[in-house]
């Protein structure tokens, strides 16, 4: 009886560990029309995202700025930057007939800022 608060310790000290300042947002990123036959793969700063299925997709990310890019022939193209701030959701709608594809933002915050494109 002993060892189980100790490890509920751990394992609280585990899970701050993965985020330490505890200031997360959310980005739903969105793909417009939903049904392309092949749309680009994309990505946020360095990490290839999974393709988006039926055109939504939400992902936890740190609060900051991270770089939403698309692959293109012969690397990727810089899409937008999108501020996620803590507790918000940032929308992120691309285009992905347009070529390069495009994106515009918005988040659940009244303030402006949610993407720099």
């Amino acid at each position: 009886m002993r060892a189980l608060p100790i490890v509920a310790a751990a394992t609280a000290l585990a899970l701050a560990a993965c985020n330490p300042t505890g200031e997360t947002g959310y980005v739903e990123i969105r793909t417009v029309p939903a049904a392309v036959q092949r749309s680009p793969a994309l990505f946020l700063d360095k990490t290839k995202l999974d393709p988006v299925q039926k055109g939504v997709a939400v992902l936890k990310q740190r609060a900051g700025t991270v770089k939403l890019s698309a692959e293109a022939i012969g690397g990727s193209v810089a899409l937008c930057d999108i501020v996620v701030r803590k507790n918000r959701i940032t929308t992120v709608t691309v285009s992905v007939l347009d070529r390069p594809p495009r994106c515009q933002c918005r988040n659940s915050a009244a303030d402006k800022g949610a993407c720099v494109s």
